[in-house]
């Protein structure tokens, strides 16, 4: 027999094997990034990032608002009766606080964020150094939107 015919032979009984003792011998395509975060599409997410990216910049902020997934979560709010904690907002109430809500630091932090430098963990993907949260809404249609904003970091 020649040596290649050995190697085919070799090689089938080496697969047989492997199947038998249940070792995958095909690879499996690498997981996204933001698989942890529950984000299974990242083009899609990307692509949401980049429009809310763009809708900050522009100062739209219906577009923003569209890119919150409800309640939004604002730690550090001052509250006049309350003192500094943490606050949920429905939309109306983002749209009445939106400049106290998108100061000046996390605008920027939204400014200068490259999506391959995003940070991603179980909570979600992080805007800068903890200025926002992103994440997947839960329910179908998926949505992609903010779901934190941390002032005063």
């Amino acid at each position: 027999m020649k040596k290649s015919g050995l190697m085919c032979i070799l090689l089938a009984g080496a697969c047989l094997w492997a199947n038998i003792l249940g070792i995958s011998t095909v690879q499996a395509a690498p997981e996204s990034r933001y698989a942890v975060a529950g984000i299974e599409k990242p083009a899609e997410f990307e692509a949401a990032f980049l429009a809310l990216q763009a809708a900050l910049a522009a100062n739209d902020r219906n577009k923003v608002a569209d890119s919150i997934l409800y309640p939004l979560r604002v730690n550090g709010w001052i509250d006049e009766i309350s003192g500094k904690g943490a606050k949920q907002f429905n939309r109306q109430e983002v749209m009445g606080n939106y400049d106290e809500i998108f100061s000046d630091q996390v605008k920027e932090a939204f400014a200068r964020q490259k999506t391959a430098d995003l940070f991603v963990n179980w909570q979600g993907v992080m805007v800068g150094k903890g200025e926002a949260w992103l994440s997947v809404s839960e329910k179908e249609p998926l949505r992609y939107g903010i779901i934190a904003v941390n002032l005063s970091l």
